[in-house]
């Protein structure tokens, strides 16, 4: 009786690290609501900037009325405003969308040449084992060129994301530092997420960023992890259940 005890008590041990390396070493990307619904004004949610965290540490978004873009990295949340300044936001404050991760890069490479963001892209492209699945991206070091830009708060009643961007400040900066962070979906996934890639940028200096419009690379790092699974929480708001999704999603990222 005793040995069979040990044995189960083994077999139990055996199973528990099983899980846990499974679990350890599958990449989760985490998002809170499909795209099209924020491209089509559903801009409020409840899940709080202190819960983010708790399912990645790298990855961005934005926040409740679009007040601004957000980056998450380092397990640290930043907002760029409409002013471009970067600050650090309540652990209360809400998100409508969000996508992050446990980064863990599975590549890596330094590019030293200068290219603009069509050819970095393509090149990068050239990098992916296979362009149907989601690729967690962080670029890192110096920029010839960065173009980004932010938005002002919404107020109710919203209008689509199209709408709002018409209103959009757009930010120029040469010869800076700081990090990409984004991601690669593929393009079976429109609605869900943005396809292709999507990036959001933070100075090395933490004073300035946002979404990316466009760049030029200097010598930078490059980092990539393959995401293996894919979560979603869908929004329990009046506003989510009762959006009509079906017509054509407006443009807007």
């Amino acid at each position: 009786m005793k040995q069979k005890i040990v044995f189960l008590i083994t077999l139990l041990t055996i199973i528990s690290f099983n899980n846990y390396s499974q679990k350890k070493n599958t990449s989760t990307l985490f998002q809170s609501s499909p795209i099209i619904s924020l491209l089509n004004g559903v801009m409020n949610d409840s899940l709080t900037v202190g819960e983010v965290t708790r399912f990645g540490d790298f990855g961005l978004g934005t926040f409740n009325g679009v007040d601004g873009e957000m980056i998450v990295l380092n397990r640290k949340i930043y907002r760029v405003g409409n002013n471009g300044k970067v600050n650090l936001p309540s652990r209360n404050e809400r998100t409508p969308f969000v996508s992050v991760t446990f980064f863990h890069a599975e590549k890596s490479f330094a590019w030293n040449q200068n290219m603009n963001m069509k050819k970095f892209i393509e090149t990068l492209d050239e990098k992916l084992s296979s362009k149907n699945l989601i690729y967690a991206i962080k670029v890192s070091g110096k920029f010839d060129y960065m173009e980004t830009r932010s938005e002002s708060k919404q107020t109710k009643p919203y209008s689509n994301l199209a709408d709002v961007l018409k209103g959009q400040s757009v930010f120029k900066f040469n010869k800076i530092d700081g990090t990409l962070v984004g991601f690669r979906f593929p393009n079976y996934m429109q609605g869900v997420n943005v396809p292709g890639y999507h990036f959001h940028f933070l100075s090395a200096d933490k004073k300035s960023g946002g979404h990316v419009l466009d760049f030029s690379s200097g010598k930078v790092k490059i980092e990539i992890e393959a995401i293996s699974n894919f979560e979603m929480n869908f929004p329990k708001t009046e506003e989510f259940l009762k959006a009509d999704f079906d017509k054509k999603p407006t443009p807007g990222l």
